[in-house]
């Protein structure tokens, strides 16, 4: 059970946080070097890592509150 409500809360949080709202709040201060195609790649890699990040720890937030709950 705990495996399923990880992955539901995982892909449910990597959908609804918005690309621009990483985007503005991170990426400003995240340097990303490289010419071209390159570069892009770099940032949409850099900024799907720290969203996968994010969404990893909601997650674990929601699954620590479903186990605190059924106690």
């Amino acid at each position: 059970m705990k495996i399923i409500l990880f992955a539901v809360a995982l892909i449910a949080s990597i959908n609804l946080i918005p690309d621009a709202w990483i985007g503005d709040t991170f990426m400003t201060h995240v340097s990303i070097s490289g010419d071209g195609e390159e570069a892009m790649n770099d940032y949409e890699f850099t900024l799907l890592m720290i969203k996968f990040g994010i969404s990893t720890g909601i997650a674990l937030l929601v699954v620590e509150g479903y186990r605190r709950l059924r106690r």
